[in-house]
Formats: C-alpha cells, sequence, structure tokens
C-alpha cells in the first residue's frame, strides 16, 4: 500500500502523491460488489485525511493524481450519503471544499441538500451564497428548506421553477426516469441538456427522496 503525501508546487498549490489508481480499481471493482468498492473508496481517503492533517492546503485541480484524489473524496462522501451517513458525507464534503476552493466539483449542492437533511438551517445559509438564486437548484433547495422546517411548501420557489426552470420540475416530478442510450450519450457530451442535468442532480439525490418519500408527493399535489 503506497505511502501517502502531500507535497508543495512551485503553483503554490499542493499534489497529493501515492493515490492515483486507488479511484479507478473502485470503479472495477463495482462490477463485482458496490459495497466493496464503497469500502475501498472509505479506507483510500482515510488515508489521505491522515496526510492532509490539520494543515490548510489548497490541492491543484490540474494535477492529474491529485484531482483522481479530489474525485475519490467526492465518491466516498456520495457512498456514504448513498447509505445514510449524512453526517460523515458532510464531512468528506467539507474536507474537500476546504481543499478546493474554486468547487470544480460543484460539491456546494450535495452539501446544501445535506444540510437540510440535517436540520442544519445555519449550515445552509452560508452555503447558499454559493449557489446563484438565478439556478434551479437554488429554487429546489428552497423547496426542500421549507418543507423540512414546517411540513410545507414554499410558493414562491414553486412558482419561479413552474415558470423558469420546468424541465427541472418536471424531471424530479416524473415518474420514472429512465437510464437509456439517449441520456447516457447526452450526459457523456460537452454540453448536456438541462434535461439531463436535471436527471442527473435527482439521481443524485435520490436517497434524500427515498428517505423522505413525502416530499416529491406534497410538491406534486402543491
Amino acid at each position: 500500500m503506497a505511502r501517502i503525501t502531500i507535497n508543495p508546487s512551485s503553483s503554490g498549490l499542493w499534489h497529493v502523491v501515492g493515490l492515483k489508481d486507488e479511484l479507478r480499481r473502485s470503479r472495477e471493482q463495482e462490477k463485482e460488489s458496490w459495497a466493496a468498492a464503497a469500502d475501498m473508496r472509505f479506507e483510500a481517503v482515510q488515508r489521505l485525511l491522515d496526510a492532509l492533517g490539520d494543515e490548510d492546503v489548497h490541492l491543484d485541480w490540474e494535477d492529474r493524481p491529485t484531482r483522481a484524489a479530489m474525485e475519490l473524496l467526492y465518491a466516498a462522501g456520495a457512498d456514504q450519503f448513498i447509505v445514510g451517513e449524512v453526517e460523515t458525507a458532510v464531512a468528506l464534503w467539507e474536507t474537500l471544499l476546504a481543499v478546493d476552493e474554486e468547487d470544480h466539483m460543484s460539491v456546494s449542492v450535495p452539501l446544501a441538500f445535506s444540510y437540510v437533511e440535517l436540520e442544519d438551517f445555519d449550515c445552509l445559509e452560508e452555503m447558499l451564497f454559493s449557489i446563484s438564486s438565478k439556478t434551479p437548484e437554488y429554487h429546489l433547495l428552497t423547496l426542500w428548506a421549507e418543507y423540512r422546517r414546517t411540513g410545507g411548501v414554499d410558493r414562491d420557489a414553486l412558482r419561479t421553477l413552474r415558470s423558469r426552470h420546468k424541465v427541472w420540475l418536471e424531471e424530479f416530478l416524473a415518474d420514472e426516469h429512465p437510464i437509456d442510450e439517449e441520456y447516457l450519450a447526452d450526459s457523456r457530451s460537452e454540453r448536456p441538456s438541462q434535461r439531463t442535468e436535471a436527471r442527473e442532480l435527482f439521481f443524485a439525490t435520490a436517497p434524500l427522496w427515498e428517505r423522505n418519500a413525502n416530499f416529491l408527493k406534497t410538491i406534486k399535489k402543491a
């Protein structure tokens, strides 16, 4: 098992050494066992966190092995989110955001959704400063937060989604979200459609709606 180190570079950013193959290996492992792949990712990020320690470092997204380590950190957080270990997912994603100030993987969005599930509304308010109010994600989060707070519907957010982000709302309220050839091809393109982006967000947040089944039903009836 390679030793992980965090090394400074001439750019002032830091490079991760010793963790370049774990993400690829874990994806190959998924073909046999998702649980085993998730365990592999979690073990690897624990070693990464040990290497990071308490250092205040910013990692270099342009360095391929370092980017792979950051993607591994994101994926390990997603694994924990899926199985309901939301606090652990938040801790991993907060670490990723701390080492990647430009938020290349848009981790602020799943973080915000997770804060709502944890009913940590103070952290949610801080995170919303990083998410434009012109985006569908912002208004979906507003709906989700109001539901968690009161069990009701934020009518302004719903009205905005219906008028400005109709495709996103339709996707979230759809009965089916097919992973067909058209979707897969579009998701791999440089400019995926709004429908595909909305479906990707739905899949990323789907564990929330499985754990909170009445949310989408409430929005659909509103």
